[in-house]
């Protein structure tokens, strides 16, 4: 990250260099006008890019990594999990899942112990997505078997390949979940049976089943990795900045009062804490890099760019363009403000990509963040351990190289 870094300061925002380990030429943009021509304007001349073999073996065919026809008829069966009346659904699940967080600190914030917040966001946005997808059956299981086959995604921060092999023996898991509910003919209502049922509206068939399982294995990694990761960012930056958390302490007392079961309203009047979370994700995007590669030349504003080209767009750095994001380093929630959003460029705010392959589970995510800060912040009160060395670790998400420690007092 350094190293890239250190590149746009020499080179420009446009610059074109070799990996260390092959011939090929490699274009690093850090231009929002570019970024929106490779996104957007001319995706479809784009594929994912380096990487993505890596991606595949762990995610399969699901639609973070699948091309083409297969990945808009994907694309198409999946958007629907992600519909207003699922939210719906899913905010007492939201909510159930932030209290529980809170209610397993209980010993350490009594007696004085810090509170890993790294780990514990880690812990948290699994335990929600999980429920969210199986719902009954993952409780079933747990009691079962006595453990939760899906825990390795946090108890193994690596994503190697080893950690793939790992992880494609999952699939038998949720295999015999989806056959057990067909024994059973359940439908309970979570996401697990959402993609079941999904079908294609002109031929009205459904899934195959490997794809189904790539689906909801790709969910279970999108779905905790990135909110983990946000989550971990903002409390970080809030106890950086007391006035600011004050401010959300203050909207969220107003808005979602903790004896008070909130409806999709209330969620949307929680405009600050949104702003807080948008300037967390500006400073700590968590993908860091976007890959793409050319498939037939291409040629933007007087560069050529040669087919087989591999593009890098590191939305970290994209997000910190002087020209773009004044005095780009500081945490300023207010960039985020309706009356300065509307200025925005389109291809200056990256972190959950744009265009056609923008995370279709966007949406669900930052209801999952506002209702989880909305929720602790009425309860706890964080300051940063003093003296913790808080370095970068830019793998597949851009996580703290040391888990983050807090002192935590409840108000």
């Amino acid at each position: 990250m350094q190293q890239l870094g250190s590149q746009v300061d020499t080179h420009g925002n446009i610059f074109k260099a070799k990996f260390p380990d092959q011939d090929s030429w490699v274009y690093n943009i850090c231009d929002p006008e570019m970024a929106k021509h490779i996104l957007v304007s001319n995706y479809k001349n784009y594929l994912k890019g380096v990487g993505i073999k890596q991606i595949n073996v762990l995610l399969g065919r699901g639609i973070i990594v699948s091309e083409g026809d297969l990945w808009k008829r994907q694309r198409k069966m999946m958007q629907p999990l992600f519909s207003n009346k699922l939210l719906t659904q899913q905010l007492p699940l939201m909510i159930n899942c932030a209290d529980k967080l809170l209610a397993s600190w209980k010993d350490d914030i009594e007696a004085g112990k810090a509170i890993n917040i790294t780990e514990s966001m880690s812990q948290t946005a699994l335990d929600f997505i999980l429920h969210a997808l199986f719902s009954e059956d993952l409780d079933r299981i747990i009691e079962e078997t006595g453990e939760n086959p899906f825990l390795m995604v946090t108890d193994d921060s690596a994503r190697d390949l080893l950690f793939a092999r790992r992880f494609r023996k999952l699939t038998h898991v949720v295999s015999d979940m989806m056959q057990r509910r067909r024994a059973e003919n359940r439908q309970p209502f979570d996401l697990l049976s959402m993609v079941m049922n999904a079908t294609e509206k002109r031929s009205g068939d459904a899934m195959p089943e490997k794809l189904q399982i790539d689906e909801i294995l790709t969910l279970i990694i999108a779905g905790h990795e990135t909110t983990a990761s946000v989550l971990n960012w903002t409390w970080y930056l809030l106890a950086q900045h007391p006035e600011i958390e004050q401010q959300v302490l203050a909207e969220s007392q107003q808005y979602m009062p903790l004896n008070d079961l909130p409806g999709m309203d209330e969620i949307a009047q929680l405009k600050l804490t949104q702003q807080v979370l948008d300037e967390s994700m500006r400073l700590y995007p968590p993908v860091w890099v976007i890959t793409r590669k050319a498939i037939a030349d291409d040629h933007f504003n007087g560069i050529d760019i040669p087919a087989g080209t591999d593009i890098l767009i590191p939305p970290y750095l994209v997000h910190r363009n002087p020209a773009y994001w004044p005095d780009p380093e500081k945490f300023d929630p207010q960039r985020f403000s309706p009356e300065n959003k509307k200025s925005q460029h389109i291809g200056a705010y990256l972190p959950f990509a744009i265009g056609p392959r923008r995370c279709i589970g966007d949406s669900m995510a930052i209801q999952e963040m506002a209702v989880h800060i909305s929720r602790l912040i009425q309860k706890v009160h964080f300051e940063l351990i003093p003296g913790q060395t808080i370095e970068l670790e830019p793998l597949v998400n851009l996580r703290p190289k040391q888990d983050i420690l807090f002192h935590a007092t409840y108000r």
